[in-house]
């Protein structure tokens, strides 16, 4: 068993956006009045465009995502200055569509070239890219943005220090640049603790060791949250008592003792009368407990009462759906996100849940569905495109306008390697195995960081042109338990 396939803190990228409910719930409070004055200011005749983009902003950072959809796009329509299109661009990646994200991103940046937050908002959206070319021009961005004694120094440099593909140099650059931030924080610790372990592996424990002296006790919940992500759960465990009263200090805790499947523990734990987490909380993680040891049917029962309890509320609705998708709960997970599909602002995140875990069940039909959805909301989404094109080419339907289709794509994106593959599967249904090989042509392709999907086509295309010895060095790496039927068919039956 994996042991941290199920955490209820979550990856640091989920802690830090506060997909914990108790988190949600305070800064919802802390919110509300900053909501009210905002929207009574706005409604003043002297209200400038300056007070308008303030209430969109909190509307966005309160996960107010319909209200701020309407005051955004007020925005956009009145004065689509820089400001707005940031926003714009932050409102499309919270909602999950990337490709809008990156469009205003990319605008705002057209248009104020010069201005520090176009920038670093461009840089944000590039470094979470899969295309390597986009990651480097986020660092490019980032690199002069950080040269600069700006306002936006420091996040440039946070930024950097988080990106995968530094060299050693590179590295031992931002470290001594993250040292030199005032004030340093926590954050900025976490950072250089981070790049310390990557370049200094020998010295893992130390490192662990001096954050936990220098910041266990005055940040003592993000250093517990940052341990758990690195496994250090028995370091959790030392740190966190099991009397601990604050709900999120004593989430982290449930995380580590699930990590180290110590299930009577968290069985205590949550029948403790002094406990105040949300009811959704709690059932999500009976059902986990009940799961572990196993009881499927307690496990059902509960994972059924916390969909119940979260109703039409989004937030939770969110947090449930990645928590029984962590949990390996697929099924549970699929009900929360088409639940969560009721929600207007939050359609494309529900979709794209729903689409991970339909790819993730090898219910190609399914996906192929969830797909067209998603490319209705957004038709000139390229990646869309190409999976509406892909699930119709595994499944054999209508293989002339989808093959088309993929080499459209190919001809715009010749770097997306994920649409060359979708031409490569065109080419294979069309009888032209040459062609589908030769789409795989180019810079020399890390095929173990691949999806298998992936490398099953270029197997099913080395087979059809007779590179049988390449191809089954390639068979070698594809676990078939993580191929639909279709895409497995295409290297067993030849």
């Amino acid at each position: 068993m994996d042991r941290v396939h199920c955490a209820i803190a979550g990856s640091p990228a989920r802690i830090a956006a506060g997909l914990s409910l108790v988190e949600n719930k305070a800064r919802r409070l802390s919110c509300c009045k900053s909501r009210a004055i905002c929207a009574e200011v706005v409604k003043l005749p002297q209200a400038t465009n300056d007070d308008r983009e303030e209430r969109a902003a909190t509307l966005l950072q309160a996960g107010e995502l319909p209200a701020a959809a309407v005051a955004i796009d007020e925005l956009l329509k009145q004065n689509p200055d820089t400001n707005a299109l940031v926003l714009a661009s932050r409102y499309s990646e919270r909602t999950g569509n990337s490709a809008r994200a990156l469009e205003y991103a990319r605008i705002a940046m057209k248009r104020a070239p010069q201005d520090e937050i176009a920038q670093a908002r461009l840089a944000e959206v590039l470094a979470a890219s899969l295309k390597a070319d986009e990651r480097a021009e986020a660092r490019e961005i980032l690199w002069a943005v950080a040269a600069k004694n700006g306002a936006a120094r420091k996040s440039a440099i946070e930024s950097l220090a988080r990106a995968p593909d530094l060299t050693r140099d590179e590295q031992t650059k931002i470290l001594d640049q993250l040292h030199t931030l005032d004030p340093f924080t926590v954050t900025d610790a976490l950072l250089a603790a981070d790049l310390r372990l990557r370049m200094q592996p020998e010295n893992t424990a130390l490192i662990y060791d001096e954050i936990i002296a220098s910041w266990g006790a005055k940040a003592k919940l993000e250093i517990v949250q940052w341990l758990n992500a690195h496994q250090q759960f028995n370091r959790v465990l030392t740190l966190v008592s099991p009397g601990e009263r604050r709900p999120k200090l004593l989430l982290a805790r449930l995380d580590a003792l699930a990590a180290e499947q110590r299930w009577d523990e968290i069985e205590t734990t949550l029948s403790r009368k002094d406990l105040t987490f949300d009811s959704v909380v709690v059932e999500a993680f009976r059902a986990r407990l009940a799961a572990a040891r196993p009881l499927s049917l307690d496990a059902e029962e509960h994972w059924n009462k916390a969909i119940t309890l979260a109703g039409n509320d989004s937030s939770k609705l969110r947090w449930l759906g990645a928590f029984a998708e962590q949990c390996g709960a697929d099924e549970i997970a699929l009900r929360t996100f088409q639940r969560l599909g009721r929600s207007p602002a939050d359609t494309s995140l529900a979709l794209a849940g729903q689409q991970r875990l339909a790819a993730k069940i090898h219910d190609i039909s399914a996906a192929r569905t969830i797909a067209e959805k998603t490319l209705a909301l957004h038709a000139a989404d390229p990646n869309a495109q190409n999976r509406v094109a892909y699930y119709n080419l595994l499944l054999e339907k209508d293989v002339s306008a989808n093959a088309t289709k993929a080499k459209e794509l190919v001809a715009k994106y010749p770097d997306r390697l994920e649409f060359r593959v979708t031409a490569a599967l065109a080419l294979l249904r069309q009888h032209d195995p040459g062609s589908a090989l030769a789409q795989f042509q180019g810079p020399p392709i890390e095929w173990a960081k691949t999806p298998p999907s992936w490398r099953a086509i270029y197997a099913a295309a080395l087979m059809a042109n007779d590179e049988a010895t390449r191809a089954n060095e390639l068979l070698k790496s594809i676990p078939l338990d993580r191929l639909s039927r279709e895409e497995a068919a295409l290297i067993q039956r030849r």
